[in-house]
This record gives structure tokens, C-alpha cells and sequence, in this order.
């Protein structure tokens, strides 16, 4: 790999950071610590699996299957891409992320330096300046990955590198069972693998117009991948390390945004909350310009540019702002059931796009994506119910239900007969012209 390949991919790897690392991101990981205390690497881990290796995996999957994650899911049906885009854009990017993102900013950001600033006024100025860096589609990679991310990773490693070197308080028992499990969870919530098979074509056409060949063009999607896993990785695990330090002084009730500020103010005071401040700015702000342009990019492709690039993300940067003045935890109360039943089927299409070459038929993709969204629709049944006993019961016999994973052996068991079931039925290829050429325009 020459020197111009390193170079892109280290930039276009800081821009799909960027793009991944924004709201949850920040707020999840030291809460992790917290519940995990003297545990915290098994969370560390479980958010290491869930929350970037699992979305970095997302994008080589979609690369691997053919570069569009159309291809890929065309195996299941044909609707498929447009239920799946229709319904991740609008409820889980438009209808939590975005917001989200604002919201962090507002609460976390902003809020600790300018307390009478209201909610309302700060979401508004964030879709201003979303709108303002996202308008123009073909340079929204470049200018997040050489111009914003840089100062975001600066900053935030200042904090980082101060609170490891010089920790808060002990780190005490946990006060979670089951650490791994609760991080997984956490990394669903943040819901960065469906934005990954959403957006991958971002990437790809940012690398695609450098004129490489499409073998090039592998190697350094490949590489952009572990760019973004170095750098996420390690901020993932300084964070939730730093979290841990604080369960001798935090209780474990603390919520997640509370608990950021806090721990922020005891590494560096008010210095500390004035970069945390920049550096959250920064995290919501690269994301959602990112999201933003991918849900623009989809809908004015949806339908055929009768409604523009910029009209959609208009109307994005305009529905935003009236969600995010929800707040914070009212946001992630209403999007976590949606992530577990969501989570275990958009898993098992990454993991067959890996694969995608060894099979023989799309059994495989039909019966295992099929059979995880019911076993995924349990687990959120069971989060909003809770006093469902005769389903908890039901989910508890299963292998590996009892820790959050009842659709996992089921989803491979259903991948084996799919491919049994469907052995002698060629396989259904994505074909180019159904989409109007719509990935052009990317």
C-alpha cells in the first residue's frame, strides 16, 4: 500500500469515525465503567464488539457483498432496502439520533456553561450549522475527516489522557451481573451498525472518485476500517475506565449525562467542561452532518430528485430540532426497544455479507434474518413488559437467553435449513437499472 493509500485511508477512516463517534458515544462508555467497576474490561470489551467492531464490519461486509448494501439485501427480497433505509432513516436517524445528537450537546455541551440557555435555541443552532456543512454533498467526507475530526481527537485526548494518568477515586465491585451482556446492550442503543449498512456508499464513493481500481479501492476501505477501530477503540476503553474510577464517588443510579459532566469537572475542572464541551460539540456535530447528508443522499434518490438533495435535508435539519427538545433520556427510553428488536437481524445480514461468496443460494439470508427479527421482537417485548413471565420463561429456555442472546443459536439454526431448504433455487442478484442508477448520485 503506497503512501497516497495510507493517507486516504487515514483520513476517510477519521471521517467514518466521526460519522460513528457523536451522541451515544460519549455518554455510554463511562456508564459502563461505572455499573462494571473492577469488570469494566468485560464492559470495554462488549462495547468494543458491539459499538465498533460490529459497525466497521458492517461497512466491509456491504464492500464485500459488492459495495451497496442493495446488493446485499436483495438476497432477503427486493423491498427489503427500501423498508429497511425507509424505516432506519426515519425512526432510527430522524427519529433518535439526530435528536440525539442535539440533545447531548444541548445537555452535556452547553448546558453546565450556559445554564438559561434553552433547549429549544441550542437544537436549532445545531441543524443551522448541520444544514450549512451538509449542503454541499460531494465534499462532506473531506471536510469532516481533514478539518473537524483532527481537533475532535486533539481535544478529547487531552481529557482522556488526564483522567487515566491521573485517576479519581478507586474502582469498586460491580454492581451489574452480567458486565459483557449489559455493554453489548449499551453498543445496540448506540445503533451505529445500521447507520453503517445505510451510509457505507458515502465511503465508497469518496473513495471510488480518487480513481482507484476497485481492488485498490478494497484495500483501502480495509484500512479505513482499522483507522476507525484503532481510534474508536481506544477511546472506547479510556472512557470506560474512567467511568470506572468514578464508582467510589458516583452512585450507580447516576444517569448517563450527569455522570459525563461530572466526571469531566474532577479530571479538569472548569477547564475540563469547556473542552468536553468542544470536543461533544464537535462528536454530535461530525455525525449528524454525516447522517444527515446519507438520508438526504437516499430519499432524493427514493424519489427520482423530484424532491432535491437540499430540500430533504432541509426538512431533516427543520423535524429535528422539535424531537431533540424531548431530551436526553425520554430519546433513549423510546429507541432502546426499537434497537433490540432491529439489532439481531441487521447481524446476521453483516455476518452473511462476509460470507457472501460461499453461498450457494440466499436461504441462508431469507430463514436467518427472518427467524432473528422475531427472537430480537421477544427481547423488546420483554424490556417494555417486563412482568411478561410466560415469554420470559419461554426466552430463558433457550441457549444463551438468559443472558440477552436468545436469537442467537436460533438465527443459526435457521441459516443451516434455509440453505437446505432452499438448495436447488438459484440465487436473486441485485440488478443496476432497478434503481435508476440512483448510486450515481452519491
Amino acid at each position: 500500500m503506497n503512501k497516497r493509500m495510507l493517507k486516504d485511508s487515514l483520513f476517510t477512516g477519521l471521517a467514518l469515525f466521526a460519522m460513528f463517534f457523536g451522541a451515544g458515544n460519549l455518554v455510554f462508555p463511562p456508564s459502563v465503567g461505572l455499573l462494571s467497576g473492577e469488570a469494566w474490561v468485560q464492559g470495554a470489551i462488549g462495547l468494543l464488539i458491539s459499538a465498533v467492531i460490529l459497525p466497521v464490519t458492517g461497512i466491509w461486509s456491504v464492500n464485500n457483498a459488492g459495495g451497496d448494501i442493495r446488493i446485499l439485501s436483495h438476497h432477503i427480497h427486493p423491498n427489503v432496502y427500501t423498508v429497511f433505509c425507509f424505516i432506519g432513516w426515519i425512526v432510527g436517524s430522524m427519529g433518535s439520533t439526530l435528536p440525539r445528537a442535539a440533545a447531548i450537546t444541548h445537555e452535556i455541551g452547553l448546558q453546565p456553561l450556559f445554564p438559561s440557555l434553552p433547549a429549544w435555541v441550542s437544537a436549532i443552532l445545531f441543524f443551522a450549522i448541520v444544514y450549512f456543512l451538509a449542503k454541499d454533498e460531494g465534499s462532506v467526507v473531506d471536510r469532516v475527516g481533514k478539518y473537524l475530526t483532527p481537533v475532535l481527537v486533539i481535544i478529547l485526548a487531552i481529557v482522556l489522557i488526564k483522567g487515566i494518568i491521573s485517576p479519581i477515586g478507586d474502582i469498586e465491585g460491580q454492581t451489574i451481573s452480567n458486565p459483557f451482556a449489559n455493554a453489548m446492550f449499551q453498543g445496540y442503543v448506540i445503533g451505529d451498525l445500521s447507520i453503517a449498512l445505510m451510509s457505507a456508499n458515502i465511503f465508497m464513493y469518496a473513495v471510488r472518485k480518487k480513481g482507484y481500481s476497485r481492488s485498490d479501492e478494497k484495500k483501502v476501505l480495509y484500512m479505513t476500517g482499522v483507522v476507525c477501530v484503532i481510534v474508536m477503540g481506544t477511546i472506547y476503553g479510556a472512557l470506560t475506565y474512567i467511568g470506572a474510577t468514578g464508582s467510589s464517588i458516583f452512585p450507580a443510579d447516576t444517569q448517563q449525562g450527569p455522570l459525563l459532566v461530572g466526571l469531566v469537572d474532577l479530571i479538569l475542572g472548569r477547564t475540563g467542561q469547556t473542552c468536553m464541551a468542544v470536543v461533544i460539540a464537535l462528536a454530535c456535530l461530525t455525525t449528524a452532518i454525516t447522517i444527515a447528508t446519507a438520508i438526504a443522499s437516499f430519499f432524493s434518490n427514493l424519489f427520482k430528485n423530484k424532491v432535491t438533495y437540499k430540500q430533504v435535508l432541509l426538512i431533516v435539519c427543520v423535524v429535528c430540532p422539535i424531537i431533540a427538545t424531548l431530551g436526553l433520556t425520554k430519546i433513549i427510553s423510546i429507541f432502546m426497544p426499537i434497537m433490540m428488536a432491529g439489532y439481531p437481524p441487521i447481524i446476521v445480514l453483516t455476518f452473511l455479507g462476509l460470507i457472501d461468496h460461499l453461498l450457494p443460494n440466499d436461504g441462508a439470508f431469507k430463514y436467518g434474518t427472518l427467524v432473528a427479527l422475531i427472537f430480537g421482537a421477544f427481547d423488546a417485548i420483554l424490556l417494555v413488559c417486563p412482568g411478561f413471565t410466560l415469554l420470559r420463561s419461554f426466552v430463558s429456555l433457550i441457549p444463551l437467553g438468559s443472558a440477552g442472546f436468545a436469537w442467537l443459536i436460533p438465527s443459526i439454526i435457521a441459516m443451516i435449513v434455509g440453505e437446505i431448504v432452499y438448495k436447488n433455487v438459484p440465487r436473486q442478484y441485485f440488478v443496476e437499472e432497478e434503481t435508476n442508477n440512483g448510486n450515481d448520485s452519491l
